[in-house]
């Protein structure tokens, strides 16, 4: 069975931006529908285009797994209070729920990048059509994802077709590190992560900051030290769970 890709349109900050007003909003969506397909026709596109990239940006705002919705109503308390910059933040980790397409793309490119200064385009798109398969439609999402980052910000393109990193986002606001930590949790399906290797987590590639672990206290997040300096990250503490990993 073929995995299914989705994020198959490249979008702008532009359009992330007026689908989280519309979401703050609490626009009911045949109008946010309405909203983004006169936005996307100012940009020229065709119907089936502006069709895919509407449903991309629905399923990042709206259409949201039942798992993942108070991590949606935290990001939606937290946007008002954020800098353009820090949004980012919102917006690359619900596209990292919603989309497993888009979360291994980030992830490969995070994991060349902590060894080389630039990515080739053709490195992506081979590595995850092993993953997807090695037809038309994976080299097309690949490409429209890159082209995603690269409208964000995150990543700067040069003729040679190579992909370098921007000036990466510093986060220092504490409720913003925990929202990332419990998606990048989520995001992953992993029951516990290291403390100490979450800000270094290819998939975060874009952002920088530092985490301790009297930010994660008091909260729903679970905190186990091990032996040593090591603290493992949990959604929720299970008796024997980290034993069993």
């Amino acid at each position: 069975m073929k995995k299914p890709v989705g994020f198959d349109q490249k979008v702008t900050l532009e359009q992330l931006e007026l689908t989280l007003r519309e979401a703050l909003r609490g626009t009911e969506l045949p109008k946010v529908y309405q909203v983004l397909d006169e936005a996307l026709q100012e940009n020229g596109r065709g119907a089936k285009a502006r069709r895919n990239a509407r449903t991309i940006l629905i399923k990042l705002w709206f259409r949201v797994d039942s798992r993942c919705a108070s991590l949606r109503q935290r990001a939606l308390r937290l946007s008002p209070s954020l800098s353009p910059g820090e949004r980012l933040v919102l917006h690359w980790g619900m596209a990292l729920l919603a989309y497993p397409f888009f979360r291994d793309i980030v992830h490969e490119m995070g994991r060349l990048f902590a060894f080389q200064d630039a990515v080739a385009g053709h490195q992506i798109a081979r590595k995850v059509k092993t993953l997807y398969g090695d037809r038309r439609r994976v080299g097309v999402a690949a490409t429209a994802v890159l082209g995603s980052m690269k409208a964000w910000g995150v990543v700067e393109a040069g003729a040679d077709h190579l992909y370098r990193q921007s000036m990466p986002i510093v986060v220092e606001r504490p409720e913003l590190k925990r929202w990332l930590t419990e998606v990048l949790l989520h995001a992953f399906d992993e029951q516990w992560m290291v403390l100490e290797l979450i800000p270094s987590a290819p998939a975060l590639f874009p952002f920088r900051f530092s985490l301790k672990s009297h930010e994660l206290e008091k909260t729903t997040l679970q905190l186990v030290r091990q032996g040593g300096n090591m603290t493992m990250v949990g959604i929720e503490q299970k008796k024997g769970a980290i034993a069993q990993k």
